[in-house]
């Protein structure tokens, strides 16, 4: 009796898993009347560098969109526990070196005892490093005064030329805006500030960064 060979069954292409974690669409600065500024120049890795009179009284502004994963972009800007460091918000932020003081008191942004924030030198997930993102990140809040990102372009931290309220970059779905006082002010010099946001499945993305340089240091009035 002849032997029967069955052909194998011929298995799909799998199909790629999209890349997961929200992507950052704009990252800059908002100068006097809530203007964009445009950059003064460029470093080598391409990061934008803003020149700024003073290190302070300007808005920082971030803009986020979903990534190939089409998840949304998360809207909190401060989630914070003192004895878990994987807690962290959507918009994770830090810098290069400290604002202020450096103070580590967690979101001392209110009067009469306004703080600054401290530096981080990367997004490693300890302690002090989340402390730090949420320090920095209470400080980006909407008309509300609510740390969360806008989602209606509406109610944007900036007027465009036409004197309308625009996001930055057409493609964005989200604004993070903060006001940068004298008491957490950026010193004199290069300050990196590097961004990354996680998306609503609570993945991130490799970050962006821009320079801010403060030619005089804040005065306190």
């Amino acid at each position: 009796t002849p032997t029967i060979t069955l052909t194998p069954s011929q298995t799909g292409t799998p199909t790629p898993t999209p890349r997961p974690g929200a992507d950052v669409s704009f990252l800059g600065v908002a100068r006097q009347f809530d203007r964009l500024q445009e950059p003064n120049g460029y470093t080598r890795e391409g990061w934008p560098i803003f020149e700024r009179p003073r290190g302070c009284k300007f808005k920082i502004v971030v803009e986020g969109k979903p990534g190939p994963s089409r998840r949304a972009v998360g809207r909190s800007a401060f989630n914070y526990s003192p004895f878990n460091p994987a807690v962290r918000p959507d918009l994770q932020i830090i810098v290069s070196r400290p604002l202020g003081n450096g103070s580590t008191v967690v979101c001392d942004d209110r009067l009469p005892d306004i703080g600054g924030v401290p530096a981080s030198a990367s997004f490693e997930v300890t302690q002090a490093i989340s402390n730090a993102i949420n320090d920095f990140g209470c400080r980006f809040v909407d008309g509300d005064r609510q740390p969360v990102g806008v989602i209606n372009s509406d109610l944007s931290c900036f007027v465009s030329e036409d004197g309308g309220f625009r996001f930055a970059n057409p493609a964005s779905k989200i604004q993070f805006c903060a006001t940068i006082a004298p008491p957490f002010g950026f010193p004199v010099g290069d300050t990196t500030v590097t961004v990354r946001l996680r998306d609503s499945s609570g993945e991130v993305w490799p970050p962006a960064s821009m320079i801010i340089r403060a030619l005089a240091p804040c005065e306190f009035e």
